[in-house]
């Protein structure tokens, strides 16, 4: 006895179940795949969200409750302490992991108020203590750049590092830290913002930058520099030879560079017109710098309508080096608690104060202006390294990719 075909509205039934069990099927493949996915490709497809949609920059990968949380820890100045722990917090993000950090000399929270994705917090079992974890790096593309070795401050970066200047995560995780720091830190940060060229445009400094940015040529313009000199610094800085700088070779080189900058940003038609407008533009400028003498020579040597950016609070600087030295530094040993607090704290304010400008100058190499840097750089502004074979004239980061 053969069977009886099946009728038409059979067969659609039949077709259409087993179209849905391939359709599932594939879908549970991708959902597979996508859970297998390393941690590059969550990387990847991040920044090319971020790229196509740069408003975005500020949203950070929420963490999961069912993931474990990962600790971090770190020693040493604010640049050494940002550059482990950024690459930690990039680690923990792009996997969705609560960042715990747990400093033993300052605690997180004198210096940045918690977050969502970051906290102050007890050490996991997963930490990292002044290191980072080795599996950051295959989130990181390197690759041989183009200018060779020596020919700016921006060589003596590390190849990691100058990837995370334009990295979203790296760039979304310091302007999250930026916008939640403590009022200890702000302390120090504010009252130098109010002297920033575009302080007379409203609204937050974030707000009056951007203003300042669509203006016309001619606008206010604030300028940044750090100069890590050493300040007579022994230890481990005594034997880089490499870092050690002609201090005032340096301040000149940057002022001069300060000067082409905004004359190149200056309208003017005529040679003549244009330096009348360069003499009437209102022009801040903030340096940072381990030496005490740095600030007060760019205030005796900027032209007159320049105004040097003043601290409201003046903490002295030790005899040498740096408050916060090398692993073992001795140099804070005789400071009071609050007294480490305040230091840092104004350490971290001209950390991201050099993030906060129309043009960052880096004559030469410090972890401390990384922060800045990226910052500088996801605001989409100009960040000037000091080239070591052509005269001493600064050359935009663009100029190297």
């Amino acid at each position: 006895m053969t069977g009886r075909p099946l009728p038409l509205e059979s067969r659609s039934t039949a077709t259409r179940a087993i179209m849905m069990i391939v359709l599932l099927s594939v879908l549970m493949l991708i959902v597979t795949f996508a859970m297998q996915t390393n941690l590059n490709s969550y990387l990847l497809d991040y920044n090319d969200v971020i790229a196509t949609y740069p408003s975005l920059l500020s949203t950070l990968p929420s963490p999961l409750s069912n993931l474990t949380a990962i600790s971090t820890g770190a020693c040493c100045g604010i640049g050494h302490r940002m550059a482990r722990n950024v690459p930690t917090m990039i680690y923990a993000m792009s996997n969705n992991r609560l960042v715990y950090v747990n400093w033993t000399d300052i605690e997180w929270n004198t210096l940045f108020n918690d977050t969502t994705q970051i906290k102050q917090g007890p050490k996991q079992k997963e930490h990292y203590g002044n290191d980072k974890p080795g599996e950051w790096k295959s989130l990181v593309k390197t690759g041989p750049r183009r200018q060779p070795i020596n020919a700016s401050s921006y060589d003596r970066f590390g190849e990691e590092m100058k990837e995370m200047f334009d990295m979203p995560l790296a760039q979304s995780i310091v302007k999250s830290l930026s916008d939640n720091l403590s009022s200890r830190v702000l302390s120090f940060l504010d009252p130098m913002r109010n002297q920033y060229a575009s302080k007379q445009h409203g609204g937050g400094w974030r707000m009056r930058m951007n203003q300042l940015r669509r203006k016309q040529k001619g606008g206010g313009v604030h300028l940044c520099a750090h100069i890590r000199e050493g300040n007579n610094e022994s230890g481990d800085w005594e034997g880089k030879t490499w870092r050690h700088i002609d201090l005032h070779d340096t301040l000149n080189k940057t002022l001069a560079g300060m000067k082409d900058f905004v004359v190149s940003t200056t309208a003017g038609n005529s040679s003549v017109t244009k330096k009348m407008n360069v003499i009437n533009r209102k022009v801040s400028v903030f340096v940072a710098s381990d030496n005490a003498i740095a600030r007060p020579w760019f205030e005796r040597h900027v032209p007159n309508n320049w105004h040097v950016v003043k601290p409201s609070k003046f903490l002295p600087k030790p005899e040498a080096g740096v408050w916060f030295g090398q692993h073992g530094s001795k140099t804070n040993q005789n400071l009071t608690k609050d007294q480490k607090d305040e230091a840092m704290a104004e350490a971290v304010a001209d950390v991201f104060a050099l993030g906060e400008c129309d043009s960052l100058f880096i004559p030469n190499y410090s972890s401390f202006s990384a922060i800045g840097i990226t910052l500088t750089r996801a605001e989409r502004k100009k960040v000037f390294f000091l080239g070591s074979n052509n005269g001493g004239r600064f050359l935009e980061m663009p100029e190297f990719e």
